[in-house]
């Protein structure tokens, strides 16, 4: 199977090793791809967002199968513009994109087909967004959410009125360009927050979807959920103390609802949608809509997928999902972040990486070849990723990779995952206090 992946970062590289372990003979190409994956298949010298410059690729090579990785391109309209020439296409278009690409637009669809969210309210002008904040009944802090893309940094928990007015003009006076000149403003919610991946295909005629394992992010560079937000720095899933019925909760109220929201809309989904997800004490709530797969996160699924993915993937986009559930590894998988000295801040670039020969997965996400050896990148330079039995078992086989892999200034958490164990351990549920 011919397979163009677009992408270059740790969640491109997770889906290029196991598409090329696959049952199925892949020949990959990846558009810009990294030198990881170069390492794997032939990357293409085009941008993920080149959407003129990609689309003639793909009509002269007719790839059997495009995956789309990043938000960006999807909200740019690439996957319509390969489907226009008559091409399988893993991502969704444009417009339904647009649930990831616009929040307030998100938010209105949640509401439009009943699926808990918390309060909010939509802002383009000042003078109405400070009347809105200073009558505020929802308690703080104050969510203010950048309405477009902005690389993960447009949303701000303001605890006072005062930096919620002053995170207000900052936003709408274009902070993120126009990203920001639309501010979603949210009441908190205070809970668990878990990432759930939905494979959807759905269109005029069909509606359908299989849920993956749930699983939990952590976004706080430190151990203890201490220090400032990142994209993510590991991940693990399933998450334990999640029941079979609690599963059912988030099918009925939040997947089935999205699905045939999608369909009721006229939407057409053939990919995947990542739900961010708090369950407060009174339920799980919606918090967001991504349109792809997450980072940390797909390393996870990667690891507890038991399919051949390139035949699952190409089900999806080609409309023929017809399956209740996916085949399964037993037991968790986990992945852990190194990140640069400096990340989140200003990751130093050009470090030497000592990369032994770990039995567990190690997955490149900033990293370059320079004189024929590995040096870091970018912010999150490598995940370790493995699975086991159990959480604990996960947590205890990444010991090896952490003695494997190392470079002046690396960081790391060695908390991933052990709140949620010890949640377990003490026969706690999703419903107790977290």
């Amino acid at each position: 199977m011919k397979i163009l992946l677009i992408g270059s970062g740790g969640r491109e590289h997770a889906l290029a090793l196991k598409l090329m372990a696959a049952p199925t003979p892949v020949k990959l190409f990846a558009a810009p791809g990294s030198d990881a994956i170069g390492d794997l298949g032939t990357c293409l010298p085009l941008a993920a967002e080149d959407v003129a410059g990609l689309t003639a690729w793909a009509a002269e090579n007719r790839p059997d199968l495009t995956i789309i990785g990043p938000e960006a391109p999807l909200v740019a309209g690439l996957a319509d513009a390969l489907s226009a020439q008559g091409l399988a296409v893993f991502g969704h278009d444009a417009a339904t994109a647009r649930l990831e690409g616009s929040k307030s637009f998100a938010k209105d669809f949640m509401k439009r087909h009943g699926i808990p969210c918390a309060a909010s309210a939509s802002v383009t002008d000042l003078h109405n967004g400070e009347a809105i904040i200073s009558t505020w009944t929802h308690g703080y802090p104050i969510v203010l959410k950048a309405d477009g893309l902005a690389a993960g940094k447009g949303v701000v928990l303001a605890t006072t009125q005062e930096e919620a007015l002053a995170t207000l003009r900052s936003f709408l006076e274009g902070q993120f360009g126009e990203a920001s000149k639309t501010v979603l403003l949210e009441a908190p919610l205070f809970g668990m927050e878990l990432s759930l991946h939905v494979l959807v295909d759905v269109d005029a005629n069909h509606a359908r979807f299989v849920m993956l394992p749930a699983c939990q992010d952590h976004k706080r560079i430190f151990d203890g959920d201490q220090g400032p937000n990142t994209g993510g720095m590991g991940a693990f899933g399933p998450i334990p103390f999640l029941k079979a019925e609690d599963i059912g909760q988030l099918r009925d109220e939040l997947v089935a609802p999205t699905v045939r929201g999608l369909r009721q809309d006229g939407l057409k989904a053939q990919g995947v949608l990542f739900l961010g997800v708090m369950w407060d004490a009174t339920g799980p709530k919606l918090l967001e809509y991504n349109c792809r797969f997450g980072d940390p996160e797909t390393q996870v699924l990667m690891q507890l997928l038991n399919e051949d993915v390139p035949q699952l993937l190409l089900e999806v986009a080609e409309g023929r999902l017809d399956r209740e559930r996916v085949k399964l590894h037993p037991g968790c998988a986990i992945s852990v972040v190194l990140a640069a000295e400096g990340y989140p801040g200003e990751p130093k670039q050009g470090v030497p990486i000592e990369v032994g020969t770990p039995a567990i997965t190690v997955i490149h996400a900033g990293t370059r070849k320079a004189e024929g050896r590995w040096v870091t990148a970018g912010g999150r330079v490598m995940n370790l990723s493995t699975h086991a039995g159990s959480l604990a078992s996960a947590r205890e086989r990444l010991q090896e990779g952490f003695e494997s892999v190392h470079w002046p200034g690396m960081q790391y958490r060695k908390d991933i995952g052990l709140r949620a164990l010890r949640h377990a351990e003490a026969g706690l549920t999703v419903r107790d206090p977290w």
